[in-house]
This record gives structure tokens, sequence and C-alpha cells, in this order.
């Protein structure tokens, strides 16, 4: 027998209904109960929809354990890893070694509710998920890992010293808990913060406050700290006798103790400078000429050790001062002279008196050269025109003439007064 509906399809004898939900339907029974030709009997269609019902909470039942069992990891297959992205949205982000860690190391035997967030939670002695822990020598602290540690690796960590008590550094800087004095180190019971700072060791700064004057080289002994180079001058003096606290040099020397004339024991060109060699020919010793405060400017002791006559081995311009370029020419006064023939004393050029040498004039060293007005020869020596007192007709060709001044005139002293 066929039955037939105009909306849905044909039912079929061999008990398979075609209709728009492709639901199977039993043509003769229904959980043991004929079914009725009239289709639109109202038991019909209550037993109907009850088997709709069931049908659809068997589906939904179905592919639920089927997702269950797709995300479960099963007995023996490796888990994959969750997306970073997709971990973030659980409120813990995976980032650094977290990114490589298995599934399973932290949510033990599939657990997920309750997975421990905090890093003292999971890195603490007996955790369940095998997690590292602090070792024994680690800095004693409440602080979380991630206060100093990175999720990358352990280390470098960076440790915020902000909450630390000044003159405390001892705490853990002891050698054990963290890195304390070297072999080397200044011998000293001051905190670390006395000298150091929390963001490196070095540079250091040493307060020398508490350093008893004199006792230098109980640390400047060139072990423990810096001391004396190999050119350093020789002493037995502490090193604040001529150094500062706040750098070596410039350093004061105090030549108190220094024995005079004993000068060049340091002064000798290696141990402290020495006589340069643009110097004096001397064997004298430094503090005949210089004074302790310093080198220039310099006077010449008394100069009584010089032989007369010999004033140009040194006065020759590089050695020592020598005559500027506009000096009287000794051509002009009948010959070369050393320098005493005119400067009589030791300690200043301007003190002098003038030697013509025996010059004539006329001719015969012309005084004019130096002695006519307009002349730029230094000196003090009266200077005038030739014609300043000349007779009519007469034409002076010199200061000393016959006529005028002396020598060859008859006026005058010779070289010592004009009238």
């Amino acid at each position: 027998m066929v039955l037939s509906r105009p909306d849905s399809g044909n039912l079929r004898a061999s008990g398979q209904y075609v209709g728009m939900g492709q639901l199977a339907l039993e043509t003769t029974m229904v959980r043991g109960i004929a079914m009725p030709d009239n289709h639109d009997h109202p038991s019909y269609i209550q037993r109907m929809f009850a088997r709709a019902i069931h049908w659809f909470a068997g589906l939904v039942l179905v592919l639920g354990c089927a997702a269950a069992l797709a995300a479960a990891p099963d007995e023996g297959r490796k888990p994959s890893r969750l997306n970073p992205l997709s971990h973030a949205s659980t409120g813990f982000a995976l980032s650094g070694a977290h990114l490589l860690a298995r599934c399973e190391s932290c949510h033990v035997q599939g657990v997920f509710k309750g997975t421990p967030r905090d890093c003292n939670a999971c890195h603490v002695s007996g955790n369940r998920m095998g997690a590292s822990i602090k070792a024994v020598n680690h800095i004693p602290t409440a602080a979380s890992c991630d206060n100093c540690h990175r999720t990358n690796s352990w280390s470098p960590a960076t440790f915020s010293h902000s909450s630390v008590a000044p003159g405390t550094c001892n705490t853990c800087h002891n050698g054990a808990s963290a890195k304390g004095k070297n072999s080397g180190h200044t011998p000293t019971s001051a905190s670390c913060d006395t000298c150091h700072r929390t963001t490196a060791w070095t540079p250091a700064k040493l307060s020398h406050s508490n350093v008893a004057p004199g006792t230098c080289a109980t640390c400047h002994n060139g072990t423990t700290a810096k001391g004396k180079d190999s050119k350093h001058v020789s002493t037995t003096a502490s090193c604040d006798t001529c150094h500062r606290t706040t750098a070596w040099t410039p350093a004061t020397m105090s030549h108190s103790s220094v024995a005079p004339g004993t000068c060049n024991s340091c002064h000798n060109g290696t141990t402290a400078q020495g006589k340069n060699s643009g110097h004096l020919s001397t064997t004298a010793s430094c503090d005949t000429c210089h004074r302790t405060t310093a080198w220039t400017p310099a006077t010449m002791g008394g100069h009584s050790g010089v032989v007369p006559g010999t004033c140009a081995t040194c006065h020759n311009g590089t050695t020592a001062q020598g005559k500027p370029s506009n000096h009287i020419p000794e051509s002009q006064l009948g010959g070369s002279m050393a320098c005493d023939a005119c400067h009589t004393n030791t300690t200043s050029w301007s003190t002098l008196r003038m030697n013509h040498n025996g010059s004539s004039g006329n001719g015969i060293g012309w005084c004019k050269s130096c002695h006519t007005k307009g002349t730029s020869y230094q000196g003090n020596m009266e200077k005038k025109s030739l014609s300043h007192e000349a007779k009519k007709g007469q034409v002076p060709t010199d200061c000393s003439m016959s006529g005028c001044h002396r020598p060859l005139g008859n006026v005058g002293s010779s070289y010592s007064a004009w009238d």
C-alpha cells in the first residue's frame, strides 16, 4: 500500500518515508501500535513530535562526545600545544620558556581548572608540575620570581634595590647569597653602598673621610690599591703629603724636608722633570735660580760663577735672552763687545753704563748713527739734529767734529757730557 501527502513526498510500503526531513518511519507499526490511515490524527502527531525531540537530543549528545574526545589527549598520543594567542584568553599569556612547555607539564592529568597562575605557586618546593625552584643560595626574599627574572631564562636577572635599606648590603652581598668582596678588595668594614652604586660595581668612589692621615699605604701599596709607580720620587712620605684624595694629579710637593743643593736627586729627567735641552749650561743646583713653587720666573743666582766677557755663551737669544733687533750696533762702537761692557748689573738689563769703546766719530764710529734725531736704536741716549747749533754756512757731518762735541770737537767731555 502506498500512502501519499501533497507536501511531504511518498511513504512506501518498504517502510521508508521520503519527505523533506528524510525521517524514517515504520509504515505499519510505531512501537507496536498500528499507524492509522488518517495522518492527521492527534495521537499520530504527538508521537511524531516526541520522536523528533528524542532524535535531536541524541544527535547533540553524539556531537558533544565527539568534540570532547577530539580535544582530550588519548593515552599515548602527544597533545598539540595551544596557540599562544588562544591561551592568552585564559588570563595567562604564554611567553619565553612557557611557550615550549608541554601542556601536561602544567595541566597534570588533563585537569585545566585550578591551574596556578602565580610564579611562586609553581616554582616552589614540592610542586606537582615539577617546575624548577629557588636554589639553596638564592637571595632571601619573599618577592615573586618575575620581580627580577624574565620568562626567557632565569639569568640574567635584574634586581631592584629600591626597597633595600642603606647599609644592609652585606645581608645578600656576603659571597654566598650574592657576590661579595673579592680577595683583593680594600680592607674595610664599611657597607658596599659607601663606595658602590646599585647599577654596577665599577666605577666606585671611595670616601676617604674616615681614613686617618698618614695611613694611605695601608691600601695604596700596589696590591690592594694603586701605589707608587717605578718613576715615583724616592720618598718614604705618606701619599697625602703631596696628593689629594680627589685625584693623583696635580700633586703639590712639599720641599721643606729637601736639603738645599740636592735638587737633582729627583730632578734628573727620570724621577722628576730635569733640565731641558735649551737650559743654560751649568752644574749649579736647581735651587740656585729656581724656586720650589714654580720653575719660572727664575732668578739667575748672582752670575758669581760666570767669567767676565763670556755673557754671550748663554745670552745668545736661544739659551737665554740676547740682544733685541734694535740694539745699538757694536760696529758703531769700534768693535765687538760683551754684554757686561755696558750692562753692569746682572739683575736687570736697564742698569747700564754706555761704553763707547774709544769711538772717535766723524767716520770712525759715527756718533750720529745713534744720537741723530729720528733713529730707533734702543737706549736713553740724547738725540738731536746735526744742525741744531750749526754756524751759518757750516754743514756738520757728525756730532763729533772740529768745532763741535768731543772727542774731535772742543765742547764738553768725551763720552760723558755734551757741553
